[in-house]
Formats: structure tokens, sequence, C-alpha cells
């Protein structure tokens, strides 16, 4: 093991936060102003795997473009937090669950219908699995004949390959019902338990930064997730990522915010819903 891994790294000076904060928040939204630690600490763990303990001269690397570039996405990795769990939020699950038995048992979705879901943010992948089982479910539940697409998205190539690979360790899936595990998780060596193919296939993971959706085709969505990921924002960047999810939504479709976060949004095309234990919106039909 090399010396650097024990090497204490100095602080950083009010000046070099400052600096690395703006870049960082100008890149990617995130916005460290009330949270230094994470930010000292990313960058330390960073910084000592490549044995460099000048952080200014690490600012020139992963701040040049385009040769700082390989470097920048292993930085953002480090500095992103992954923090995530299946069903996050049982309220939010419960009124997506509602939505989508609405929603599937209407007429005109009953056959044939697509229904499409985005997980923005998704992390290491707990978020748009635990969507896809709650749609399958009901599926099932329903017998309908619905194609069922998860599109999830995360800045992290780290988070995403976690999510990609879909094993997960006995204590990660623990909350869950015994039946969920049983349909949907196979175990595998050292107390692992991997998803099943079949749901794996129903799911697309896609790296991202949320400050470029206007780059991403206009496919439209009847559930949009964007769960926890917006707390790091300035006001400013929570209503421009918000504003710009609602041209990904189908008529009626829905939008799911983590409680608390962007409060007081509001945009003419979407109403929030009357449970008042989550922050969900719906896209008026007629938009």
């Amino acid at each position: 093991m090399s010396l650097w891994s024990f090497k204490t790294t100095p602080a950083l000076t009010e000046e070099q936060y400052e600096r690395w904060q703006n870049l960082l928040e100008q890149r990617t939204g995130i916005n460290f102003s009330q949270h230094k630690s994470i930010l000292q600490s990313g960058l330390n763990q960073r910084m000592r795997e490549i044995g460099i303990d000048d952080y200014d001269q690490y600012f020139q690397q992963v701040s040049a473009i385009p040769e700082g570039v390989g470097e920048w996405t292993k930085l953002v990795d480090r500095v992103s937090v992954k923090e995530t769990s299946f069903f996050r939020e049982p309220n939010a699950y419960a009124v997506l669950k509602n939505y989508l038995v609405d929603l599937i048992s209407s007429e005109q979705k009953a056959q044939d219908y697509t229904l499409d879901i985005w997980s923005v943010g998704c992390s290491t992948g707990e978020e748009p699995y635990s969507l896809a089982i709650a749609a399958t479910d009901i599926i099932d539940y329903l017998t309908a004949k619905i194609f069922l697409g998860v599109v999830a998205t995360d800045i992290s190539a780290t988070a995403l390959a976690v999510a990609k690979e879909g094993k997960y360790s006995a204590r990660k899936i623990e909350t869950l019902a015994p039946e969920t595990k049983t349909k949907y998780f196979k175990p595998v060596a050292n107390r692992y338990y991997q998803v099943s193919t079949e749901l794996q296939r129903k799911l697309c993971f896609v790296q991202g930064n949320i400050l470029e959706l206007k780059d991403v085709p206009r496919l439209t969505m009847d559930v949009i997730f964007c769960q926890n990921v917006l707390v790091y924002f300035q006001r400013d960047r929570q209503k421009q990522v918000l504003d710009t999810l609602v041209h990904y939504l189908k008529p009626g479709g829905l939008l799911m915010v983590a409680s608390g976060e962007a409060s007081g949004w509001q945009h003419s095309q979407m109403k929030r819903t009357a449970d008042e234990s989550v922050q969900a919106y719906i896209k008026a039909q007629n938009s």
C-alpha cells in the first residue's frame, strides 16, 4: 500500500474552498456551500489515490479541457452523494402505486401500452429497481398486457456500474418483503443477491448530467422520480431542472420530488397532489 494512503492532506483554505465549490457547481449544479466536509472528504480521497497533496495543482489538472476530463469524471464519483436504499420514502411509493393502478386500469391503456418511468439521479440502482418492482407487481396483479421500461440516469460512472450489475448485500435487501426477495432476487456467493434477469431487462442505465437534460432525447414519461437529488442545488437550479422535466412528462404524468426539496416550486402545467405527505405533481391532461 502506498504511503500516500496514510498521508494527511491539509484543510482547504477559504479561498480554495470557494474556488472548488464554484467549479463543481458550475459543471454539475451541486452546491457544497453547506456541505464543506463532503467536498473536503471527496477531494482528499481522490488526491491520495493519485499521490497529490496540492489543491491548486489538482485544480489545474481537473479544470483543463480536454486533458482533465477523465480525472474530472473520477473526482465527481468521489464527491457525489450515493446514499440510497430500496423503496426509500415509503409514502412516495404508496402514491406511485395508486397512480399506476388508475393509469393501467384505464380502458385505453389496458392493452399494448408502453409504461415509461424515469429515475433521475439513480445512484447505485436501488431506486430504479424499486420502481420496476412496484410497476411489475401492479402489471402482474392487473394481468395487463403492457410493456414496462425504466430509464435510470446518474452523473457517477462508478454508481452506474454497481446499478448495472444489480448485485446487493443481504443487508441492502433485508427490509424487503419475503415474496419480493423470492420473486426478484437470486442468492449468490458471500451473502449477496442478484436482481433477476427478467427485471434487469426492463431497465436502461445511462450516464448523464442533470444540468444537460436539454441534450437528452425528448422521450415522454408516465412517471419521473427526482428524489434526493435537488437538495444540493441552489433554488434557481432546482427550478431550472424541474421546469425542464415537465417537458418530458406525458399529459397526466406523475412527477415525484423528495419532501422539502424545491419547496414552493410551481408550474402552470403541473398541479400538486392532495397527499401532503409527499411532494408529487400531476401534469395537466391538455398539456
